[in-house]
């Protein structure tokens, strides 16, 4: 491996050999041909680092400078300069852990992870997380695509998919975009705080209340479906009518003039009026987004009055977002992040994690590919997720 000025190990560089090369060269041949021009400069996957993947690399990593923020957090949320200048060529930061290697790979088979890792990334700045963010929604469309395009040349291998928060609906809009016929590779499939929580639950039994999204992960899979959630975590486990209109709210939540009218035709509605106070009911959640009165409308405090224009408001709504996200915030619980806690060990005595490690070591064979989907404003390789997938490698 090559070092920097600091004598710090840093990547990969020319003359290098390993197995982990051979992944760095499968993760562009397979994952980012089109960024990094592997094909085209002569990338082999035969775990020998050579100039020509080194000029892969650095168009990769071209790629990657032009996202100041992409570059960020693929670093884990450390400022990073320019990614060829700190050893970029490792793809320390965004290296697939164990990922798919097919079966005629130059790699020694004692090299072969039991449980090959392929982490699904896409931009997770979404929900909670105003103004520049944009929506749930279309993160979650993202990671939809970015599996699809993952998944497309590994077609008829055996896979388990791992989701944590918005990753449930990531997991849910990757199953329903596989064609019938790919459906049968899907092994299994882990989620916890499942925003798409079916109603009658997953193998790991019922729970009181549903997914907040009311989008439900499809039926074709529920055989093979265990989900974890924890009383008070309200995306797997809603039950009031005003929090599934509040998320319907929060999951467009964006700085869009499509927002503006969502929001605009949304707050005359029954539950609009009941978040905004405007009418009675006994839910504790009314009169939630009462301050939104005088931001949007020509109302006094908590009296919504003559909606100002889409322009006008589409110019406040930065301030409008923080407004949302202000006032949404008490139903937040801790529970969400338990998955992983001693404390919460509700499933046959273990964890979320020690029983889906328990589970995909029972049930999944070698060579099934996790792949790893997160949360808001989280990447592939942290949390609950990776915690399942790091546990499985010495396998």
């Amino acid at each position: 491996m090559a070092k920097d000025a600091a004598g710090n190990w840093i990547g990969y560089g020319p003359g290098d050999s390993s197995p982990e090369v051979a992944r760095i060269e499968h993760r562009m041949l397979a994952a980012y041909p089109a960024n990094s021009h592997a094909h085209e400069l002569g990338v082999r996957e035969d775990q020998l680092y050579t100039e020509e993947t080194a000029a892969a690399v650095k168009e990769l990593a071209k790629f990657v400078n032009n996202d100041p923020m992409l570059l960020e957090r693929m670093a884990g949320g450390k400022r990073l300069a320019r990614a060829e200048d700190l050893g970029v060529a490792g793809l320390a930061f965004r290296k697939a852990i164990g990922a798919y290697i097919p079966p005629d790979a130059a790699i020694p088979p004692p090299q072969r992870s039991k449980y090959p890792i392929q982490g699904v990334w896409a931009d997770s700045r979404a929900f909670f997380n105003p103004p520049d963010a944009h929506s749930f929604l279309k993160a979650t469309d993202q990671f939809r695509d970015e599996f699809m395009r993952l998944y497309r040349p590994m077609a008829g291998t055996p896979i388990w998919l791992i989701g944590y928060s918005m990753g449930g609906m990531s997991v849910f809009k990757c199953l329903t975009a596989l064609p019938p016929e790919w459906r049968q590779f899907v092994v299994g499939v882990s989620t916890m705080g499942d925003p798409c929580m079916p109603p009658d639950g997953s193998l790991n039994g019922n729970d009181t209340g549903e997914g907040i999204t009311k989008q439900y992960q499809p039926e074709w899979v529920r055989d093979r479906y265990w989900s974890y959630s924890i009383e008070g975590d309200w995306y797997p486990r809603c039950a009031n009518p005003l929090l599934f209109a509040l998320g319907e709210v929060v999951a467009r939540m964006e700085l869009t003039p499509q927002f503006v009218l969502f929001l605009l035709g949304w707050l005359p509605t029954l539950p609009g009026k009941m978040l905004t106070g405007q009418a009675a009911t006994d839910d504790p959640l009314g009169g939630t987004l009462a301050p939104l009165a005088q931001a949007i409308s020509t109302g006094g405090a908590n009296v919504i009055g003559q909606f100002f224009s889409a322009g006008q408001v589409l110019a406040m709504l930065p301030q409008v977002i923080w407004l949302l996200t202000d006032a949404i915030k008490f139903v937040v619980t801790g529970a969400h992040g338990k998955y992983g806690d001693p404390a919460f060990a509700h499933w046959d005595g273990m964890t979320a994690v020690d029983h889906a490690v328990a589970t995909i070591r029972r049930v999944a064979p070698r060579g099934c590919t996790l792949y790893l989907l997160p949360g808001t404003w989280s990447t592939w390789d942290q949390l609950f997720q990776f915690d399942i997938a790091a546990r499985l490698q010495g396998d």
